[in-house]
């Protein structure tokens, strides 16, 4: 008999957990950061002490309680402190592996704490996304994924075992583990490298779709895994519902295509500096703007973070221009001695970049000529509009989701103070969702036409209960069903 637990991710938006138990073979589908249970007790200045390895996530009830899951440095440090919950570093694996499906936080964020022998299942796209994102950023406790300090920490980067590393099983088409298969398909989300799953065992077979949409440019995508998953007349169907009730249910839902005409209006029309606003990780997003960019017949600029991650996706094989293309421009941020200095960009990643010789520009370079370049900016970038200065008649576009928290609600505020005081009020909201909007869940379902639904990364699980009825299962977290 197969059982899926459901660690976490139900009846809410993200930090899906699910243990799915299949032909004597223990298999996570994803572990992901729960932002919302986060929130209860961190933020921006108050985090997990470091120094308490997985204290503090262990006792306010941010990871589950599971014996030989997490990585022996910190179930040690948290045994030392008389606490024998999580064991004593010495039990067996309790899982045969992670399917991660996709890059995104509140999908892959706690692996960071999953045991170094327990391997990750993912695409090679959402790999080199992780890493590269994490050799841009500021180490985190939390979300180091694969390249991570170990704890307690003794010593420097030079000391032999003071860094440990996850490494990522890249994955094929078909998977062979014993009795059970896995069949991997990629599928259309807002971040490159998404991939939905069908597990088979001697118990059934088991799909789970991972994020994904039906109206992005790689719809087909998803189209192929809805008809190929229905081939194997599934027994269950884990599927997320993001959609199921928006904030506005009456906003017409945008597609990529609806994106690039209104930005495209919007850019046309614009005489000052244009900000475009978006997640460098949606490759579509940045496709949209660039090739935008080109048709108005100015540069598109990108910070050297930005930079960094879309020389990595392009060295794993995406379809998107390199640093050098003749159209982008790598900004240079004041850092450090705030001079320019040589030596304010010593970080091997910087250095990887210039060394590219891509074409560079400061923000006395863009103020002097605003009206020919795009910039992409976001939230972390707002401080550079006191370099910029943009005049009357300069734009800033929105390509993002909308503010659903309150904490969100917040930043958005405080982003509109910025854009007041530098002639960029009121901003231009064109963004197109990430996830399937609730009629393309529905077509999902009917289409791969499982015996049991069960929905999870949403807040509206009853959604799916109005319209498949007794198939619904509608699980509570911790809850384990068997098949």
């Amino acid at each position: 008999m197969g059982k899926i637990t459901f660690y976490d991710g139900v009846k809410e938006i993200g930090g899906t957990k699910i243990l799915l138990e299949i032909s004597k073979k223990k298999f996570f589908l994803d572990f992901g950061m729960n932002y919302k249970k986060r929130n209860f007790f961190f933020e921006e200045f108050l985090n997990p002490r470091v120094a308490n390895g997985i204290g503090d996530l262990f006792f306010l009830g941010l990871i589950p309680k599971i014996k030989g899951l997490y990585r022996k440095d910190l179930v040690k440090m948290l045994s030392s402190e008389g606490t024998n919950d999580l064991g004593s570093g010495n039990e067996e694996n309790y899982a045969d592996g992670i399917f991660l499906s996709h890059a995104h936080f509140d999908h892959s964020g706690y692996i960071s704490f999953i045991r170094e022998e327990i391997p990750i299942y993912t695409s090679k796209i959402t790999e080199s996304l992780l890493r590269a994102m994490e050799e841009v950023s500021v180490t985190k406790f939390e979300t180091s994924i694969f390249k991570f300090i170990r704890r307690p920490a003794v010593g420097s980067w030079k000391t032999p075992g003071y860094y440990g590393e996850h490494k990522a099983i890249h994955i094929t088409p078909e998977m062979n583990f014993g009795n059970v298969k896995v069949f991997t398909y990629p599928v259309d989300h807002s971040v490159p490298g998404a991939h939905g799953f069908v597990f088979t065992g001697n118990e059934g077979s088991i799909v789970y779709t991972g994020d994904l949409r039906l109206h992005g440019k790689n719809k087909k995508d998803t189209e192929n895994f809805m008809v190929s998953a229905s081939k194997f007349n599934p027994d269950i169907l884990i599927i997320e519902g993001t959609n199921l009730r928006g904030k506005d249910t009456n906003r017409e839902f945008w597609t990529e295509e609806k994106v690039y005409q209104k930005a495209g209006e919007v850019m046309k029309k614009t005489s000052g500096l244009i900000f475009a606003d978006f997640s460098i990780r949606d490759v579509n997003r940045f496709m949209t703007f660039y090739i935008l960019s080109k048709e108005i017949g100015r540069k598109f600029v990108i910070t050297m973070k930005d930079a960094y991650l879309i020389h990595s996706m392009n060295k794993a094989g995406m379809d998107v221009p390199d640093i050098t293309d003749e159209n982008i421009y790598v900004y240079i941020k004041k850092r450090k001695s705030g001079t320019y200095a040589e030596k304010d960009y010593s970080e091997k990643w910087i250095k990887e970049i210039l060394s590219m010789k891509p074409k560079v520009v400061k923000a006395k370079d863009i103020r002097e000529n605003e009206n020919a370049f795009v910039f992409v900016m976001r939230y972390w970038d707002l401080q550079e509009l006191v370099d910029l200065r943009p005049q009357k008649g300069s734009k800033y576009i929105h390509s993002s989701s909308e503010a659903h928290t309150e904490e969100q609600e917040i930043d958005e505020w405080r982003m509109n103070n910025w854009l007041k005081l530098f002639n960029l009020y009121p901003k231009e909201h064109i963004h197109a969702s990430g996830h399937a909007r609730k009629e393309d869940l529905f077509k999902i379902v009917y289409t791969i036409n499982p015996k049991i639904i069960i929905p999870v990364h949403t807040e509206h699980p009853e959604e799916y209960l109005k319209e498949f009825g007794d198939k619904v299962k509608i699980v509570n977290e911790g809850a384990t069903i068997t098949f």
